[in-house]
């Protein structure tokens, strides 16, 4: 099988993994009656999204040959030893004075945003990997934060 052909065969499957997750959005939502933190808990959303990043990760993965790079983390190469990673959170809360408009928040999230892709580039720069990073508007749940720590 070519280097194409693969991609063709990964190309595929991430359409199916997006369909797929598609459907379970549209089920979960069926089945929570517009209740989105009932929806959010059901467990099928994350699993079919695991499903879908795997596949993009794979995606990725069968594109660099195509494009004539070298594929540096061959998942098959045993000596490559395991990665060590962690999850970082920055939390903030930001607020408009009285009289404001509300459009001043989305500027507000275009500076987080901006920000946070300088800090993903500096910490690229100095040799780490960031395998995913971003940034987002409402209210975050932490389940497993104990609220004493």
């Amino acid at each position: 099988m070519t280097a194409t052909d693969d991609l063709r065969a990964v190309v595929a499957e991430l359409h199916a993994r997006l369909e797929s997750w598609q459907a379970v959005v549209k089920g979960v939502a069926a089945e929570s009656d517009d209740d989105p933190t009932e929806a959010l808990a059901d467990p099928r959303l994350e699993a079919a999204q695991d499903a879908f990043y795997e596949t993009l990760s794979r995606f990725e993965a069968a594109t660099l040959p195509v494009l004539g790079m070298i594929v540096l983390d061959d998942p098959t190469d045993d000596d490559s030893g395991e990665v060590l990673e962690d999850d970082f959170f920055v939390h903030y809360v930001v607020a408009v004075n009285e009289g404001d408009s509300p459009d001043r928040l989305g500027e507000a999230f275009v500076t987080v945003n901006n920000a946070n892709l300088k800090v993903s580039d500096q910490l690229m720069s100095e040799g780490f990997l960031v395998r995913s990073f971003t940034a987002s508007r409402g209210e975050l749940e932490f389940d497993d934060i104990d609220e004493d720590e």
